[in-house]
């Protein structure tokens, strides 16, 4: 069985018309189906997720008025999952096809064990080509720190799991309402590969700071890093007419803003982390 047909990937959207195409397009091709929720989008979101003519994709319209009502929608898509593993996500999250087939690879190899799938990624500043020092905002799973986040689950070996809490701090809990990422390491895999986050770029059409979608409020103004060409996702450069271009540079205002800001963030990142 290819591990393609034992996955199905979940989304939950709203007001993402600038990278929501990228991130279908980018794990399409990888999964049996794709679950897609709309919460209420008042840009292109809808329109371009039904411009996805393949009955892998699976859409529903539903208004919601408080973040509490996402988890009950990512539990519904549980119930409706099929397959032994559900994949997450985002419509600001872009797949290289390297990673995406190192996730498969994965499966194959030792999904009958695992019970998750922990993914690297770039968060990225001002473009698609830099990202931000993994220093900042670091997570820790499984061992792990830097940018990570834990994306894919095994039902199979999770008995009834089930999402608690409010978004965005919800998490995913087993049948004894432990936290998944209380589990013990061995359990989990951990990529080397990164998906693309376009937490603070300008996610819709309508703007950055859209005050009637939940937490987006986020952007960021810093140089960041480079990212080496051959990991930008080939998904960027091939596109319909339609579909924003997200892959011109940055600004020379976000350079001139970014090349004075950076280094006054660094000084203060040092002194509060002296001060810990």
């Amino acid at each position: 069985m290819k591990a393609s047909n034992s996955l199905t990937i979940h989304m939950v959207v709203k007001n993402e018309d600038r990278f929501i195409w990228y991130a279908i397009s980018s794990v399409l091709p990888y999964a049996k189906e794709i679950l897609v929720t709309d919460t209420g989008s008042s840009d292109n979101t809808v329109k371009l997720i039904k411009s996805f003519k393949t009955a892998k994709v699976i859409f529903e319209q539903k208004t919601i008025s408080h973040p509490s009502e996402i988890g009950a929608i990512r539990n519904k898509q549980i119930e409706k999952t099929e397959t032994d593993w559900f994949w997450i996500v985002d419509g600001d999250e872009i797949y290289p096809e390297t990673l995406c087939k190192e996730i498969l690879h994965i499966i194959i190899k030792s999904g009958e064990t695992l019970k998750g799938i922990v993914v690297r990624r770039f968060d990225l500043l001002g473009d698609i080509y830099h990202y931000q020092d993994e220093n900042v905002g670091s997570y820790s799973l499984f061992g792990q720190s830097g940018h990570l986040v834990l994306r894919l689950f095994n039902k199979k070996n999770i008995p009834q799991i089930t999402v608690k809490g409010i978004y965005p701090y919800e998490g995913y809990y087993d049948d004894k309402e432990k936290p998944i990422i209380d589990h013990t390491k061995e359990k989990f895999a951990v990529t080397h590969g990164k998906l693309f986050h376009a937490m603070y770029l300008e996610r819709s059409s309508k703007g950055k700071a859209l005050f009637d979608t939940f937490h987006r409020n986020k952007f960021k103004i810093e140089t960041g890093y480079r990212i080496d060409k051959s990991q930008i996702p080939k998904v960027f450069q091939r596109h319909p007419a339609y579909i924003a271009d997200v892959a011109s540079g940055r600004s020379r205002a976000y350079q001139i803003t970014a090349a004075f800001i950076t280094p006054i963030k660094r000084i203060k990142r040092k002194l509060w982390n002296s001060l810990l």
